[in-house]
């Protein structure tokens, strides 16, 4: 998405349609809501879709959904005017346009839902080729759309949080912790990295000092890596093959990643579901393991992800939790020592590499530390691009 220019010059030379209010279906303000406060910000021509029901040969319009630049459309509808100008997506030149105005990653998500919705993109791979995302992508920006509604409308009002930064709370099944995560995201503008540590530890997630994160950490993360740094990483950046251990590892962290979607279900369940699908031992070991992590029983998880380790010297996520394990008990040079055999493994993998810069800021490592944090920012930006597929 090119944020070079403005959302209004993007569209302002677009041929807007002279719409009437009463025909647009669009989400309320939230309570807070105030025009006053929202005055000096630029009136972007809102944008809409018109809702078509098929019946078989049948079409017929049921109106307009608004999509995007809520907060100018709200403007409007507070003066008291009937009607407005908008853009209204009909075609790809529309998408490409409207999408390259939005700036908030909610308004983001109910575009890609509407174009798949009515048609406009018959499926998610086609919608990634025309935004140049990756479908991965793609499935994460809808992902917001799982937030509660109240949660959505507030997100409105701010285009300053990024879908990163929402993607704990919406992996998170209770209401009560996802709406406490949500507020402590409002209220404190929390990074990614340390709503990522709320949802993992909840309460422990304090065991992280706020001080051993760098404030603008996020822009840290999209700097470029300096020539002199490269060498700190152990991976190399060419297109050369994967060794046995290297495949490996990339096969397991991919299956102990769907197998941790059980971990959803109470623990007599995940178990029993698991054994029907015919998992082994080891990695319903693994799992235990993360149970043990997720519930602050760190020396009993290190116990366990160790005997992973040592039954399968490739299990890379045992690794990299066995470090996260490490750190949380105050022994940051047995987590690097861990997280770099994860690393040696999956050099690319920006969790990890977010990971071992967190632990080598506690050495007091702070040139590497940089490193780490820009090489993970490096990876994420490729897949939020689409570079990586």
């Amino acid at each position: 998405m090119d944020k070079k220019r403005e959302s209004g010059e993007i569209l302002e030379h677009m041929l807007l349609e002279e719409i009437k209010i009463e025909d647009i279906d669009f989400i309320d303000p939230p309570d807070e809501w105030d025009p006053e406060l929202h005055q000096k910000e630029p009136n972007v021509p809102p944008v809409l879709i018109e809702e078509i029901s098929r019946d078989d040969e049948d079409t017929e319009s049921r109106g307009y959904s608004l999509l995007a630049h809520h907060r100018s459309f709200w403007k409007t509808q507070a003066r008291g005017l009937f009607t407005i100008r908008a853009l209204v997506v009909r075609s790809s030149v529309h998408i490409s346009l409207a999408h390259e105005s939005i700036r908030n990653c909610t308004e983001e998500a109910l575009l890609f839902d509407a174009l798949l919705r009515n048609g406009l993109s018959e499926n998610r791979s086609r919608l990634s080729e025309l935004l140049g995302y990756s479908r991965a992508r793609i499935t994460q920006i809808l992902n917001l759309l799982k937030l509660p509604l109240e949660m959505r409308r507030k997100l409105l009002l701010t285009d300053d949080i990024s879908e990163f930064q929402l993607r704990p709370i919406v992996r998170i099944p209770d209401k009560g912790t996802q709406k406490n995560m949500f507020d402590h995201l409002i209220k404190g503008k929390l990074t990614g990295r340390q709503m990522a540590l709320f949802a993992d530890g909840k309460e422990k997630a304090d065991e992280y000092d706020d001080n051993e994160l760098p404030e603008d950490i996020e822009d840290l993360m999209d700097a470029p890596v300096p020539v002199d740094e490269a060498e700190i990483f152990h991976g190399s950046e060419s297109e050369e093959l994967m060794d046995e251990a290297a495949a490996n590892a990339v096969i397991l962290s991919s299956y102990a990643s769907e197998l941790m979607q059980y971990l959803k279900f109470s623990k007599s369940n995940w178990e029993n579901e698991l054994e029907k699908r015919g998992v082994s031992r080891i990695d319903m070991e693994f799992l235990t393991g993360i149970l043990k992590l997720r519930t602050g029983l760190y020396s009993e998880a290190v116990e366990i992800l160790e005997g992973v380790i040592e039954a399968n010297p490739y299990y890379a996520p045992a690794y990299f939790y066995l470090g996260r394990c490490k750190n949380l008990l105050g022994d940051p040079a047995s987590a690097e020592n861990a997280l770099r055999s994860a690393l040696e493994m999956l050099p690319d993998e920006p969790d990890y590499l977010v990971e071992l810069a967190i632990v080598l800021e506690k050495l007091k490592r702070d040139t590497e530390a940089s490193a780490f944090y820009r090489k993970a920012g490096a990876i994420r930006k490729r897949y939020r691009t689409g570079v990586v597929k």
